[in-house]
């Protein structure tokens, strides 16, 4: 994704949303996964108050917001798996980290949500499981030794999820190949 974490937590501060970067895009994704239909304005009414009248950041904010709608709907929709989850980078301490990746799956399952998706849905079940695992992650809060094994370990989950996003995106919208020419 070529939005940075911290531009986009910024400009979702600027624009008045209770929420950081990593929920918030995780709520992109989660409504994504259900309704690619969606437009940016779907996404802000769930994150963002309404702008006052001349609020030239905020404006902007949502500018800077609609290409990070428009990256990410790109992203999760190409066969090429480029698909990767806003949380902050590498440099950031390991328990910021695990808090982003919660609040991460904790936005997704609220756009899962806001899309139509209700607790025991009639789901496949490769994405029930998948739901059911973000649910346990969104949920967990622990303290974070860091070292090299966690490291790892918080590296293997975010792939996970990152997957099992690409995953249910397939099972509940399947990307439809260009027709071929005869």
């Amino acid at each position: 994704m070529a939005s940075d974490y911290d531009t986009v937590d910024a400009a979702l501060a600027r624009a008045g949303a209770d929420t950081d970067a990593a929920e918030g895009h995780g709520t992109l994704c989660g409504m994504l996964s259900v309704n690619n239909a969606i437009s940016s304005e779907d996404w802000f009414r769930e994150l963002l108050p309404d702008p006052e009248p001349g609020d030239l950041l905020a404006q902007e904010a949502r500018r800077q917001l609609g290409e990070v709608f428009k990256e990410t709907r790109m992203e999760l929709h190409d066969t090429g798996l480029d698909f990767h989850l806003l949380l902050p980078g590498d440099d950031e301490g390991l328990e910021r980290r695990v808090e982003a990746l919660g609040h991460w799956c904790q936005g997704y399952l609220y756009g899962m949500a806001v899309c139509g998706v209700r607790e025991g849905a009639n789901l496949p079940e490769d994405t029930a499981e998948l739901v059911r695992d973000f649910a346990e992650i969104a949920g967990t809060g622990f303290d974070v030794e860091i070292d090299e094994t966690n490291e790892t370990a918080y590296s293997e989950i975010v792939e996970y999820v990152r997957v099992g996003v690409l995953l249910i995106n397939e099972e509940l919208q399947p990307i439809k190949a260009p027709p071929r020419l005869q």
